[in-house]
């Protein structure tokens, strides 16, 4: 078996809790060594104790630094594991009065930050009832019990550890969200389009929020009519598929104030009431008021559960996103603040994909055209100059005449010029033998199409001569259209400037902009991958604080 792999940030925690557990143990034992219990007949017990505690906590550090498969069976043990031996310490040593009932908190900790609320909580508990039990042991067998001890102790526990345990899952959760924003914000490919892009969202809500399902309700773009995107957990890409539905079922999920989310919850249970939650009187008076109208949405939704938020566009709301659990479990109000935090991360990016595939769409009508316009040039109009021909032939023939050789000789030549004019036609369309496109006109054009979309005035210095193999021209003219692209979301720039060069055998593209409000650090992630892919590298120029520029070198 090779080693387990846990993302780096993740393994330092594991190293640091594997460390300090260690040194406790290790402090533990020193502590002992230098001031011994007064239970002298247990004190060979208690080093034998502390020494393979000491002994564990070693052996679970060097596991975590070699990346031991047996981790991914250990980890989610370990806090438990520390609760027993802080039992057996606390039971050997002054019971109540032990030093080592703080080792309870060390193992509530983990389990909190670790593995969040409910762990924890249970760690608490746990420890709360095996220090009592240690505690009425204590009452019968020691003279000196100290009932003041026993009674606050497993108070203090039960108390702070669900205070602990509560914050651990704070801390989970924005980790996560967080986690989950980024992501976010970098899934932006437009050759996947709208539709999958948003499917890719939704099942990663219904994952993020362990729910059964997850649909968006929506009037449509472009004056569609109503559409429902729904995701199956047995087919990942079934969200990304619109289905339409009836409008009067539409507007009966749609029944929804525009500008409101909401946490709807079945009944209750008793534990689940224990986990604090943060909504306003507003929406609790509105849930009140209300109630028969979201449980009947409830019902036609067939959930226990469900929260819901609206979708803008263009400042206007045209859809509403619906979470659902359908057996058990909850939402809160934080997960509906959450949701309205993703959706305005993702507006962005959805009118971005949808804007490049115009720009894309539009592209490809042009080329359209334009081979329509080589076609007819290049290869239709000699065609009829030889339709012409003939007829000519055929009348003299008609009338008798037989000097029609040499007219025969020179159809027969023009026909095969048409055929080696068309193949070599074909030929350049299939890209074969290495043909070179004309990428500066593509350039141009995309240029013009995006700068009358933007409003970003866009400039194109490069040698109208300068011809690549169709491969090349294909990648750089992606690379400007990502480049182009970035530029729209991530500045405020009103100029960009695109210059193609060629420098010793390299491909030099250069992508500039007038913004001085980018980020400093920001790094193009996809133009690096494609400019890696061909042998070359990018990277990322200010200029003096006027103006910043993505720099690609390509190796010809």
């Amino acid at each position: 078996m090779g080693p387990t792999f846990i993302p780096d940030t993740e393994h330092s925690e594991i190293l640091i809790i594997a460390a300090i557990r260690f040194v406790l143990a290790f402090s533990g034992l020193l502590i002992t060594y230098i001031d011994p219990p007064q239970q002298r007949d247990l004190l060979s017990y208690i080093y034998i104790v502390l020494w393979l505690y000491t002994l564990y906590s070693a052996g679970v550090y060097l596991l975590v630094v070699k990346t031991s498969p047996l981790l991914g069976t250990l980890l989610p043990w370990t806090h438990w594991i520390d609760v027993g031996w802080s039992s057996t310490l606390v039971a050997l040593t002054h019971g109540t009065s032990s030093i080592f009932f703080f080792g309870f908190f060390f193992a509530l900790l983990v389990a909190s930050f670790r593995w969040g609320f409910v762990s924890g909580l249970r760690v608490a508990l746990t420890s709360a009832v095996l220090f009592t039990i240690v505690g009425v042991y204590s009452f019968y067998t020691e003279p000196n019990f100290e009932l003041n001890r026993f009674m606050i102790r497993p108070t203090y526990l039960v108390v702070l550890g669900y205070m602990i345990s509560y914050w651990g899952e704070l801390e989970l959760t924005f980790k996560r969200r967080i986690a989950l924003l980024k992501e976010v914000s970098t899934f932006s490919n437009p050759r996947f389009g709208i539709n999958r892009t948003i499917g890719w969202l939704m099942e990663r809500l219904r994952s993020f929020l362990a729910a059964d399902d997850c649909l968006i309700v929506t009037q449509g773009l472009e004056g569609a009519g109503h559409q429902l995107f729904r995701t199956d957990p047995h087919d990942p890409e079934a969200g990304a598929r619109a289905q339409p539905i009836p409008a009067d079922l539409a507007e009966q999920l749609l029944v929804l104030p525009r500008s409101k989310a909401l946490v709807y919850n079945g009944k209750l249970r008793f534990w689940q009431r224990l986990i604090p939650d943060t909504s306003s009187r507003e929406s609790t008076q509105y849930l009140a008021e209300n109630q028969a109208m979201i449980e009947r949405i409830a019902a036609q939704l067939d959930a226990h559960a469900f929260v819901s938020i609206p979708i803008r566009y263009r400042n206007e709301i045209y859809a509403r996103l619906f979470v659902l659990k359908r057996q058990r479990g909850t939402f809160r109000q934080s997960d509906a603040d959450f949701l309205l935090q993703v959706a305005e991360q993702v507006t962005p990016v959805i009118d971005n994909i949808r804007l490049v595939d115009r720009l894309a769409s539009d592209a490809a009508e042009d080329e359209r055209q334009k081979i329509a316009r080589d076609l007819h040039d290049s290869v239709i109009q000699p065609y009829i100059g030889l339709q012409m021909g003939i007829a000519a032939v055929r009348q003299k023939a008609n009338n008798g005449q037989t000097n029609i050789a040499q007219e025969l000789d020179k159809l027969i030549e023009l026909t095969g010029e048409g055929i080696a004019d068309l193949r070599g036609y074909v030929h350049g369309l299939r890209g074969s033998g290495g043909r070179e496109s004309n990428l500066v006109p593509s350039v141009k054009r995309f240029a013009a199409k995006f700068a009358s979309a933007t409003g970003i005035d866009v400039k194109i210095q490069a040698k109208p001569d300068m011809h690549f193999n169709d491969r090349l021209a294909a990648e750089v003219f992606q690379m400007v259209a990502e480049g182009l692209s970035n530029i729209r979301r991530h500045t405020r720039a009103t100029t960009a400037n695109i210059m193609l060069t060629r420098h010793s055998d390299h491909l030099i593209l250069r992508i500039e902009n007038d913004s001085q409000d980018g980020p400093a650090s920001f790094k193009p992630r996809s133009l690096t991958e494609r400019a890696t892919a061909l042998g070359g590298r990018a990277r990322v120029e200010q200029n003096d604080g006027t103006c910043s520029a993505v720099v690609i070198e390509i190796p010809l």
